[in-house]
């Protein structure tokens, strides 16, 4: 009578066994050559590091995304780089694909294998390899994350810049992501604090860039002659597994001040001027411009407390905190900006620090101390609070303004309104200018209630509506490129109007990829002989 009562209930709930076959008259993953292929793994690897426990499998079938679980049929755990060429090896004798894994932190679906095979976890390769204070730099394995590797920076009187991500997540995966950061723009992203790699490619064969390649001194300079350090930013493991990493450090500033301009108008176009600007400076330590609902988000631990931080803080601020060697070159430092601040945008407002601290007092949820830290003291400890979507977008500054209020017209119109605090379609923008203010990042973050599905698919339409929008307009997606793009759905048709230099770009990654993975096998997403994706994956 249980037995009965248990299919019943499990029938009715729709639970289904792991599929086995992810796709329809499969040439990889072969049932007939998976277990060949674990054999192979463990003999190669140890027993104790190849597996296809189910009760192993399902904690790799899901991450923080919306992504519905995809489950692997074998995971390997190398501890070197040639346990890793071994992990190729035995996939391309069976062909089998490989999903590279650092430490697994995505909110996107990126780790999660589309058609099974081996889930190539890097966890056990952990070590910081090198880190010297002279030269300022740290060589790392994959498995390191940033807490470890900020931890021993600042031992040694550095730092790492900091992520616009959790402290557990990997450094070397997040830095050839991209790895938006919130140092000041003089640091440029992540990527371009690689200083060399080692990598092995998906036929088993290492590559060396930048110094690593001649044996050379790691130093800032790459060379002689044209450096690929950066080659693989964004290719998700489509192209192989990076081993080691040579990063660049910082020296810790010993002092801290900060300004805390404030506009109420929202006004975009002011915030984005006063960025350049600033920028331009080249005095702060770290800058972005945050909105009221950006702030409300972190500090508040659910949506009553957020809508209060929001309520209380100007829509639009400008995070800027300077360091110096002494108290006075950082406090010169912030007098400065706040000087020029004040001669080219009299509508700004300072909020004092006085006025922050009453705030505090007087709201037990909000730490300003805490939320400052996540900026310039620490990396994140955690991500923000409940359910969002990232729109991670790199433009020009001067075509932000525009295009965000496109992408929130787009929003509302797909999403519609409330006159809750906090509504559905008022996004919470994140701008930053990099390279001296040239370039810049918006975050474009939208919220949503995972337990309500209504909730969730308004949420999700509207945030690619607006996405779409940003990206007819110019707009480059920071956290997808060839490797998530390519064979989607009429991709071919609509990119070349769309993004006439990406298709270019999409066109390069298509033969670097062919050529360097011929059994396409690393991050397999789309097929050789039709150039289509056969699932819509992300």
């Amino acid at each position: 009578m249980a037995e009965s009562r248990i299919r019943d209930e499990i029938r009715a709930r729709r639970v289904v066994h792991r599929p086995l076959v992810m796709e329809k008259d499969p040439v990889h993953n072969r049932e007939e050559n998976l277990g060949k292929a674990l054999a192979a793994l463990r003999e190669a690897l140890g027993d104790e590091w190849a597996t296809d426990a189910p009760s192993v499998l399902c904690g790799y079938a899901r991450d923080q995304s919306f992504v519905p679980a995809s489950y692997p049929h074998i995971v390997a755990l190398p501890a070197s780089t040639e346990d890793v060429q071994a992990v190729y090896r035995v996939a391309n004798e069976y062909l089998i694909d490989v999903m590279p894994f650092g430490t697994g932190l995505t909110t996107a679906g990126l780790a999660l294998p589309p058609y099974g095979g081996i889930i190539c976890d890097l966890r056990r390769m952990d070590e910081i390899l090198d880190i010297d204070g002279d030269n300022l730099y740290a060589t790392i394995q994959p498995g390191v994350n940033y807490l470890l590797l900020q931890a021993a920076a600042q031992r040694e009187g550095m730092r790492l810049l900091n992520p616009s991500t959790s402290a557990t997540a990997g450094v070397i995966s997040n830095h050839a992501f991209c790895n938006i950061n919130t140092m000041a723009s003089k640091y440029g992203f992540g990527m371009d604090n690689i200083i060399d790699v080692k990598m092995v490619l998906p036929t088993g064969d290492i590559l060396k860039t930048g110094p690593a390649s001649y044996d050379a001194v790691k130093g800032h300079v790459p060379g002689p002659g044209p450096d690929i350090s950066t080659m693989f930013r964004y290719a998700f493991g489509t192209l192989g597994v990076v081993t080691e990493m040579t990063v660049r450090l910082y020296p810790e500033a010993p002092y801290h001040q900060q300004i805390f301009p404030a506009l109420e108008e929202d006004d975009l176009r002011i915030m984005a001027d006063a960025l350049y600007m600033i920028s331009q400076d080249n005095l702060s330590l770290e800058l972005a411009h945050l909105m009221n609902s950006f702030y409300g988000i972190f500090i508040g631990d659910d949506n009553r407390e957020a809508a209060k931080v929001a309520e209380l803080m100007p829509r639009h601020n400008l995070l800027t905190i300077f360091g110096g060697e002494t108290e006075e070159e950082a406090d010169i430092k912030a007098q400065v900006t706040q000087k020029m601040l004040e001669e080219n945008f009299p509508a700004f407002d300072y909020l004092p620090k006085e006025a922050l601290m009453d705030m505090t007092e007087e709201n037990e949820f909000v730490d300003m101390e805490k939320w400052v830290k996540y900026f310039n003291v620490t990396v994140r400890v955690q991500r923000v609070r409940g359910s969002f979507m990232i729109g991670a977008l790199i433009d020009k500054l001067d075509n932000m303004v525009g295009i965000e209020k496109d992408m929130r017209e787009a929003c509302t119109n797909q999403v519609g309104t409330t006159d809750d605090a906090l509504p559905p379609d008022d996004a919470s923008t994140y701008l930053q200018p990099y390279h001296m203010g040239r370039a810049a990042y918006m975050e474009y973050d939208v919220y949503t209630n995972q337990c309500d599905k209504d909730d969730l698919l308004r949420i999700f339409f509207g945030y690619w509506r607006a996405t779409g929008v940003a990206m007819t307009q110019g707009m480059i997606i920071a956290a997808g490129g060839g490797a998530l793009v390519k064979g989607m759905p009429l991709m071919d048709l609509a990119l070349p109007a769309a993004q006439p230099n990406l298709a270019l770009l999409l066109d390069a990654f298509t033969r670097v990829k062919m050529a360097m993975d011929p059994n396409n096998i690393s991050n397999r997403r789309w097929e050789y002989d039709t150039g289509q994706m056969k699932k819509f994956f992300f």
